[in-house]
């Protein structure tokens, strides 16, 4: 299957996947808030964290830094001053950044009897929230405002040229990451 050259196609899909991965999160989490105090992760629930933690690895890191390298800078040259008033999409990542590594490190706590179940639990419940909340305003702050400036502010030659870099990069980092 050939990948998507459109740069905003690509970035869609990839907060399509990443809007899938917050729903089961976000069920994960409305489970464990019922139970409350008897909430165990069970082996669903394991697969879940599993695959948000492989998506945050391998996707939503790629995803990022083709938005800092490639998409956001462009971006900020349709608009005066753009860099200033772009420079929270930037902050928002660092946040982000923070939020999944803080899961990853509940992932692997858990899975090393590092802390009591119960621990781990409330730690998801809270960073879990943390990356649902912010990662759906930043995408949909990206959606809504940002691609339709990009799509009427690039010409195709433009947009064909930052979708070809953005799939360069990406196959860059993917080699970086399973080397």
């Amino acid at each position: 299957m050939q990948q998507e050259i459109h740069p905003l196609k690509q970035l869609l899909a990839e907060h399509e996947a990443f809007r899938h991965s917050c729903d089961d999160l976000l069920g994960m989490i409305e489970r464990f808030e019922r139970e409350g105090h008897r909430a165990s992760i069970e082996t669903r629930d394991y697969a879940i964290m599993l695959k948000t933690r492989e998506n945050i690895r391998e996707h939503l890191n790629v995803h990022l830094v083709k938005e800092e390298q490639v998409f956001f800078p462009r971006l900020e040259e349709l608009v005066p001053q753009g860099r200033i008033k772009f420079l929270f999409l930037n902050y928002d990542h660092e946040y982000l950044r923070d939020y999944f590594d803080e899961f990853c490190n509940i992932v692997a706590d858990y899975e090393n009897d590092a802390v009591p179940m119960h621990v781990s639990v409330r730690r998801i419940i809270t960073t879990g929230r943390l990356i649902v909340h912010n990662l759906l305003q930043h995408i949909l702050a990206e959606d809504t405002v940002y691609f339709e400036l990009a799509e009427h502010g690039f010409n195709e030659e433009e947009l064909h040229d930052m979708g070809r870099e953005m799939l360069e990069l990406e196959a860059k980092l993917k080699e970086v990451v399973h080397a």
